[in-house]
């Protein structure tokens, strides 16, 4: 008799467990996904479709059990893209906010080009230096920085060509109009970035991981030197060299230096 009411009492347990987790994921069971993307390209376009299409299929899916780190892996699945939030809102709410990274380096490898988005962060490779938005990407030549997929390289020389691009940036808009590659050179007394112009003329920077970002200001808008300041015909070519002291940035142009 006290085993009979021992089961009794087990099962009616097992069977409140159970209605009471059917209830419970009844409430708490994704019913909308409010996904955002933030875009630049048509490819970028295409890709934010299907994470969206993906991002629909959680639809139905427990709110409780659900791994925002499973989300996070599926958006990671495309380079270009990156989880800017992955939120649970109880009882029924999933949202999500992706940006598009936005290709601007390339580096040539055995495997063709390694492309680098604006961060710096190693995307993927590619066959060209074409830019997933239009353009090329701004090759990078004879830095010794080790790339691996998904990281940024941790190289000085590298944070600095990040500056100086930033530097160029803010001044020209769109860098990649302007600028065709930096190469990283160095020597027995001072190491330089070359930066070679789209129309011809290129842009020296002595000792670049000294005073970069004022050096690259200086490249552009030097009052006397500068390239903003050179005309049309100074502009095919020539050379701009920045040297830095302590006291001061210099500047200088020299029409005749290929």
């Amino acid at each position: 008799m006290k085993a009979r009411v021992v089961i009794t009492t087990v099962v009616s347990f097992l069977l409140l467990c159970a209605v009471v987790a059917a209830g419970l994921n009844a409430i708490f069971t994704v019913t909308s996904v409010k996904a955002e993307f933030s875009v630049a390209s048509a490819e970028g376009q295409r890709e934010a479709s299907e994470i969206k299409a993906k991002l629909d299929e959680f639809v139905g899916k427990s709110t409780t059990f659900l791994d925002e780190n499973e989300i996070a892996d599926l958006i990671a699945a495309y380079p270009c893209m990156k989880a800017e939030k992955v939120e649970k809102h109880y009882p029924s709410t999933l949202e999500v906010a992706v940006s598009e990274r936005k290709e601007a380096y390339a580096v040539l490898t055995e495997r063709g080009y390694a492309v680098l988005s604006d961060d710096g962060t190693y995307l993927y490779n590619k066959d060209s230096l074409t830019n997933r938005s239009g353009g090329e990407n701004v090759l990078l030549a004879g830095f010794p920085f080790g790339l691996t997929l998904g990281e940024k390289p941790t190289d000085g020389k590298f944070a600095a060509v990040l500056s100086v691009c930033s530097v160029f940036t803010d001044i020209l808009h769109e860098m990649r109009a302007n600028v065709v590659s930096v190469t990283y050179n160095h020597g027995a007394v001072f190491d330089t970035f070359l930066i070679q112009m789209r129309e011809g003329v290129r842009i020296e920077i002595v000792s670049p991981e000294e005073k970069t970002e004022e050096k690259a200001r200086a490249a552009l808008l030097d009052e006397r030197y500068g390239y903003l300041v050179r005309s049309d015909g100074e502009r095919l070519c020539g050379c701009i060299t920045v040297v830095g002291t302590e006291e001061e940035i210099l500047v200088d142009y020299d029409f005749a230096r290929n």
